[in-house]
């Protein structure tokens, strides 16, 4: 089966300073040109992906980063982004209508929270952005990481949001970034705390299935659940193929412009596909990012859920939608 999903680093460059990340303080490699990430981009079409995910660091860092978007759109790939929003101000123009999944980092629902959150005074602009693209007739989501110091919160963020008119998504935070909590997975009353929230309000979802694989404890490495290598391609900014996925990469492959041969044929990707989920970093895992395209991959109870979910916010953000 072909994978779905590209997560494609187009740069380890940052302009927040997060508390829970440490990617902005990583020596950012060389990265790409875009006529190598074009020759890649038609490479993951030759190979079946759909969806292609540019992340980073920041993606607006990038300053042809509508270059990439309206190639990758023109090649036929859904396409998505997630911004601090800090640049968005500058480049929304840039990029109307070529983000399909236009997603707006948020961590609390007052300045005073988000910004401390963030390491720098970028609320305002998150506000200014939010009401900048709906101006564009664009409709980006709020992702909220939910952490063990802002559960008790998630009220104030779904309330932040129907005021702007916005869909809220909670991610629950996962175990690569270790000092969002003392444990590996989010307590019962953060579970219960996002459950409640998305009853109370109508602008608020989550992923049903990764919720329910963080509560049962995450990847189990004698009948593991991940299938990184199958069903996501990881790419990080200097062209390289990191396996088994971007947060636990045992290894990069420099891809020099044969991807396709690589992913299909290669050796060391093979051995990682065929250790997939079993690796001692992988016990415990619980990187959504990478366990929902995996759900896609074998039908069980965490499959049914994962489409419960998707059919469901597709739902949700059409009545949501009408309504503001």
């Amino acid at each position: 089966m072909a994978p779905l999903v590209a997560n494609y680093y187009l740069t380890y460059r940052c302009n927040a300073r997060c508390h829970f990340c440490d990617i902005w303080a990583l020596e950012p490699p060389h990265e790409a040109s875009f006529e190598t990430i074009k020759q890649n981009l038609q490479d993951l079409r030759r190979l079946g992906v759909k969806y292609v995910d540019f992340t980073g660091g920041e993606p607006l860092l990038r300053a042809d980063v509508a270059q990439i978007y309206t190639e990758a759109k023109q090649q036929g790939f859904q396409t998505s982004m997630t911004t601090n929003t800090i640049l968005y101000p500058k480049k929304a123009k840039e990029i109307q209508g070529l983000v399909d999944f236009l997603n707006f980092s948020l961590d609390g629902g007052d300045a005073e929270t988000h910004d401390q959150s963030r390491g720098v005074r970028i609320f305002d602009t998150l506000v200014e952005s939010v009401k900048l693209a709906h101006s564009l007739g664009e409709h980006p989501v709020l992702n909220h990481t939910v952490t063990a110091q802002n559960y008790e919160r998630i009220g104030e963020v779904g309330e932040l949001g129907l005021q702007l008119g916005a869909r809220v998504w909670l991610n629950p935070a996962f175990t690569a970034h270790s000092n969002y909590n003392d444990k590996k997975n989010p307590t019962p009353d953060m579970v219960a705390a996002i459950e409640a929230a998305a009853k109370k309000f109508n602008n608020v979802g989550y992923n049903k299935a990764a919720l329910a694989f963080i509560e049962a404890g995450g990847n189990d490495t004698k009948n593991p659940r991940c299938k990184a290598v199958d069903a996501v391609i990881a790419i990080s900014p200097d062209d390289k193929l990191l396996l088994p996925c971007y947060h636990f990469a045992q290894t990069g492959v420099p891809i020099e412009g044969r991807l396709y041969e690589l992913y299909r044929q290669n050796e060391v990707v093979e051995e990682y596909r065929q250790s997939q989920g079993k690796l001692s970093v992988c016990e415990g895992c619980t990187v959504w990012c990478y366990l929902i395209p995996s759900f896609f991959k074998g039908v069980d109870k965490y499959w049914w859920l994962n489409q419960i979910t998707y059919a469901g916010e597709f739902l949700a953000r059409k009545r949501f939608l009408q309504r503001v």
